[in-house]
């Protein structure tokens, strides 16, 4: 066994999906694929953004689509896979705590809302707006589920939280509506010990592990390949909640400070959660891996004498005396820019996956793969917003090939030859950033400016702006 895995260290992942993957040819798709639906692309247009060679880049259209007027931009890849496995959704709904409901709407609808149904000093009407962003790989398939499903099962966890919120937010107001369930206790309790913001953080992290499941259960019916990392960004009640399973990243730009509103899950930044998972369930590693760090791959020829090693809970590296067990492949391994689980997967958190294991094994990798999001809160009634501070999304195609740093230079350049009300003012911000990371056609080669290469990746951006 050790040698076959040997063998296979460097296996993409479209090759390591089980046996039940190829059965997947059988059942039938659950969505058709195709792009954003605010981007209205038709077939003819369809057809155009999945040029390989050419890889022109692809924005919203006039009249704008997205709220707050934000801009979005993506291109397909250079050829790495049959299909762009990004995907991306927008939404807007209303919340009325009066009468505790929770509504699909969009800008027109929310601009023709008067002050005066609000009722002053009380909070009775608030909006909740939703970005999305889904970096599919091994396929489209996960993400592209995702995009049609997540803020469903966000908003129906909000609506069983609307009494709760209402509670908390309009204590004055609220009606004793026990019927025997206790609600009256929990909003005591709420009143007294738990802020607004965690129930709303409650929500969206038990929607992102109802997604994963519901993606777990729908294989049996359709063919859902591959997985997806996931990020998205909730505008409610003055703040912005960004929820991270992946490497998708979200950064705010604030009067040009950069503020990261995630972090890139990667299994070595995993490394302590997936570890004490492994030293929990041993049996998971199916005696072929270890859960010890080294520098170099062990050979029997190191077998009695001293290495540097790393332990599960080790920050630092010791020396140790090689055995037997140190012969097995390391559970994570980190070389360059990249590091992998189990020398296959280099994402560490996202949906699906389901059925990924290493190649001709039992040996699953899901258990390691969380779909637990991490939330990020950030208060933009206290920050000082100005007119080019804005959050900027992107897939692992626009981070991987650019600075944080050099998205703020590419976008201040681009923002300031815009009035702030222009509407192609951040739709040509983000189409400027993904041309930046995807570079130019040089030969059969994509090259950035700098000369260095061009992303090879699927390049997903949204530029929302804050101040709105």
């Amino acid at each position: 066994m050790l040698k076959r895995l040997k063998s296979h260290l460097d296996t993409a992942v479209d090759k390591v999906l089980s046996t039940e993957v190829r059965d997947d040819s059988t059942k039938p798709q659950k969505y058709e694929y195709g792009r954003p639906e605010f981007l209205n692309l038709n077939a003819e247009k369809l057809k155009v953004s999945q040029d390989f060679a050419n890889r022109p880049i692809v924005t919203t259209n006039e009249p704008v689509t997205l709220p707050f007027n934000a801009g979005y931009a993506e291109c397909i890849n250079g050829g790495k896979s049959t299909l762009n496995e990004d995907q991306s959704t927008t939404r807007q709904y209303l919340i009325d705590l009066e009468t505790c409901d929770l509504t699909e709407t969009n800008e027109e609808s929310l601009s023709s809302i008067k002050m005066s149904e609000i009722s002053p000093g009380k909070i009775s009407k608030f909006t909740l707006t939703y970005f999305g962003m889904f970096d599919g790989h091994a396929g489209p398939d996960a993400a592209l589920m995702t995009s049609k499903l997540l803020h469903k099962h966000i908003v129906d966890k909000l609506k069983s939280r609307i009494q709760v919120l209402k509670a908390k937010l309009c204590p004055e107001g609220s009606e004793n509506t026990d019927n025997g369930s206790g609600i009256e206790l929990e909003k005591q309790a709420l009143l007294n010990t738990i802020s607004a913001d965690s129930i709303i953080v409650g929500a969206v992290e038990e929607s992102f592990i109802a997604m994963d499941e519901q993606i777990k259960r729908e294989k049996t019916t359709y063919s859902i390949k591959g997985g997806c990392a996931v990020i998205v960004a909730i505008f409610i009640l003055g703040k912005v909640f960004v929820a991270n399973a992946g490497d998708c990243r979200a950064v705010v730009y604030n009067k040009g400070k950069a503020v990261r509103l995630s972090r890139d899950m990667t299994p070595y930044s995993e490394r302590q959660r997936i570890l004490a998972l492994a030293m929990a369930r041993p049996d998971l590693l199916h005696e072929e891996f270890t859960c010890c760090e080294y520098l170099r791959r062990v050979t029997k020829g190191d077998i009695g004498k001293p290495i540097l090693y790393r332990g599960p809970f080790m920050a630092g590296w010791g020396y140790k005396i090689a055995d037997q067990d140190d012969l097995k492949v390391p559970l994570i391994t980190n070389s360059g820019n990249k590091s992998r689980l189990m020398q296959t997967i280099g994402v560490a958190r996202g949906f699906g996956d389901h059925d990924l294991r290493l190649y001709d094994s039992n040996i699953y990798m899901k258990p390691f793969i969380s779909a637990y999001p991490e939330v990020c809160v950030f208060d933009l009634k206290t920050a000082d917003l100005g007119d080019n501070d804005v959050l900027v999304i992107g897939s692992d195609g626009l981070w991987d090939l650019m600075k944080i740093e050099e998205v703020y230079k590419s976008l201040n350049n681009v923002l300031q030859l815009y009035n702030i009300n222009n509407q192609k003012r951040y739709s040509s911000a983000a189409q400027e950033l993904v041309t930046v990371a995807r570079g130019t056609l040089n030969g059969s080669n994509w090259k950035r400016k700098t000369g260095d290469p061009g992303s090879f990746d699927d390049i997903s951006v949204f530029v929302i702006p804050l101040k709105h």
